[in-house]
């Protein structure tokens, strides 16, 4: 039961996405990709900023504050979840070597904040990752820019 507006929303969305993972993992045991998941991709990352290849400045996060704010977690049956500044999301993934396709992306609608919807379209069109001792980046734009997550504890 919920007692406000905003609490009956996340609730029905939170059913939604249940339901879309369900899905997807329904989806996902038909998938005709056999690569194998790397364990040091399947971990949480919270979200720094937007990075590029072309030095130009770093973007950080914005809220950057926030705990639960911009995270992701890549799961060994090759599916996802996380969180922009405002709404959750999931889908799948697939690997290829260091190449990094997603697919099935899917995302609550609520009211975005702060950098929150530039980071959900570059999560849709990401092409490559690359792992360091803490860090993940996630190439987008022809390799161009990235995602610069680090690694949660």
């Amino acid at each position: 039961m919920c007692y406000n507006l905003m609490q009956c929303v996340n609730m029905k969305i939170e059913k939604q996405l249940r339901y879309l993972l369900i899905l997807l993992l329904l989806l996902s045991a038909v998938s005709c990709e056999n690569q194998t998941v790397t364990s040091d991709l399947c971990q949480n990352w919270k979200f720094d900023g937007f990075g590029s290849s072309a030095n130009a400045p770093f973007e950080s996060a914005i809220p950057a504050d926030s705990v639960n704010c911009f995270r992701i977690k890549f799961i060994t049956d090759k599916t996802f979840s996380g969180f922009t500044a405002t709404n959750s999301f999931l889908g799948e993934y697939g690997i290829n070597g260091f190449k990094l396709k997603i697919y099935n992306f899917a995302q609550s609608k609520v009211y975005e904040l702060g950098n929150g919807e530039k980071y959900s379209q570059a999560l849709r069109v990401v092409e490559r990752y690359e792992l360091t001792d803490n860090s993940l980046k996630l190439f987008y734009n022809q390799s161009q820019n990235y995602l610069l997550f680090h690694l949660l504890k």
